[in-house]
């Protein structure tokens, strides 16, 4: 009984830990990362965004920048340990997170997700390849929810001049390093449908407006 509690004492400790320091790097990224629009065409009414997931902490000072002048964002977000991190990123940068569980859990939460949007003045963000991949394979969600709440769906992808690869990881997971340039592009494509999945470009190039592919079923 006692080492479980010294166990979850130590775990609890580690992980405000890690809180503290990937929120401590946000603020330093803020002050110092140099974010350059290749395409901005974000719309002021609501709207479904979606990125990679390997973009997910840069996407935090990304939707930053556009708080004030598109409706509130909220960011569908793992609902395990790891989401307890993107959550406080997510909410430190003026966003909302909206837990969801993965796999097949994760059904309900996702149709009250739906039922409570559609009355509500409000975006959402998604990873198109969250949250276990395969990496840059987009799953419906996004599309979906697009759809069916009759909003137009806007796509972002991101570049870096330096970065910090994450590459075990399934997403090649990146953040950006202070001083550095990261680019991005975000280009609306309208209504879409869950039955006619666009592939987002790995990454935005300047001169090339980066359009969707349909995906090969």
């Amino acid at each position: 009984m006692w080492a479980d509690t010294g166990r979850d004492m130590w775990r609890s400790a580690g992980k405000s830990v890690l809180q503290s320091l990937f929120l401590g790097y946000l603020r330093v990224l803020r002050r110092t990362l140099r974010v350059e629009w290749a395409e901005d065409d974000v719309s002021p009414g609501r709207q479904v965004f979606g990125f990679w997931h390997e973009d997910s902490f840069c996407m935090n000072l990304v939707l930053e920048q556009l708080a004030g002048r598109t409706r509130p964002v909220h960011v569908i977000v793992t609902a395990d340990t790891r989401g307890d991190y993107i959550e406080r990123m997510v909410e430190s940068c003026g966003g909302h997170a909206l837990r969801v569980a993965d796999g097949r859990a994760s059904f309900g939460k996702l149709k009250e997700i739906l039922e409570e949007f559609r009355g509500r003045d409000a975006s959402l963000a998604v990873a198109l390849d969250g949250p276990l991949g395969p990496r840059h394979e987009p799953k419906r969600l996004a599309f979906y929810f697009a759809e069916l709440l009759g909003v137009e769906f806007t796509g972002f992808t991101l570049s870096y001049s330096a970065c910090l690869r994450l590459w075990r990881r399934w997403d090649r997971y990146a953040i950006p390093l202070p001083f550095s340039k990261v680019t991005v592009r975000a280009h609306s494509y309208g209504s879409v449908t869950r039955r006619s999945i666009p592939v987002l470009p790995a990454e935005t190039q300047r001169g090339k407006p980066g359009l969707f592919v349909r995906k090969k079923t």
